[in-house]
Formats: structure tokens, sequence, C-alpha cells
């Protein structure tokens, strides 16, 4: 089985020279470009794919029909008021309908 089809990538294994080897009458020097690297090539992909968010932001759906284009926000009804048991509190304060009329008791505080 090849690295290559375990890793991904293309290998590359520097041939193990020393000072140099002689064969015969000639002797085999070491290539530089093999001795100085690590001896792995860094292979891009071929298709990479995108990232969730950039996926996402490049197959959202879009609006292609005009009658769609020109379609506004959603409109909908006012929320009925609040039944006279409830009270609104905001900001730590109770709604100034609440404190006036006086029939609602002062919620419990508790430590």
């Amino acid at each position: 089985m090849l690295l290559s089809a375990i890793f991904g990538t293309t290998t590359v294994a520097p041939p193990r020279y020393s000072d140099g080897i002689s064969v015969g009458a000639t002797k085999m020097v070491a290539p530089a470009r093999l001795v100085s690297g690590c001896g792995m090539v860094i292979e891009c992909s071929s298709r990479p794919q995108k990232k969730a968010t950039k996926h996402h932001m490049k197959t959202r759906p879009r609006k292609s029909q005009g009658w769609d284009i020109r379609r506004g926000p959603t409109v909908y009804p006012p929320l009925p008021t609040l039944p006279p048991d409830w009270t609104l509190v905001t900001d730590g304060a109770t709604a100034a309908t609440s404190s006036s009329s006086g029939s609602a008791p002062p919620p419990a505080e508790s430590e």
C-alpha cells in the first residue's frame, strides 16, 4: 500500500547518500533540492471544499421571482393586553398601571 493512499499526499523520500557513493568511475552526489528540504511535498486538493459559513452563504436560497423580491415583511396583529392578574416587570420596577391600581400584591422577595 502506498503512503499517498493512506495520507492523501505525495511523499518524496530522498535517497540516502553519505558524502557520495562511487559507482565504478563515477561519483553520485545527492541533489541539493532533496538534501535541503524535509522530504515531503505538500499537494493541494484539486477540489477543495468550502467550510461551513462560506458554504451556507454560497448555497443559501435566493429570491429569483419578481413577486417574491417585492414582497414585504409579514405584518402580524398586535398582541392582546395582559390579564389584570399579570404584571409587566421592566428593569426591576413594576409597570405604572399595576402600582397605581393597588389590587395586585407586590412580588415576594426571596433571599
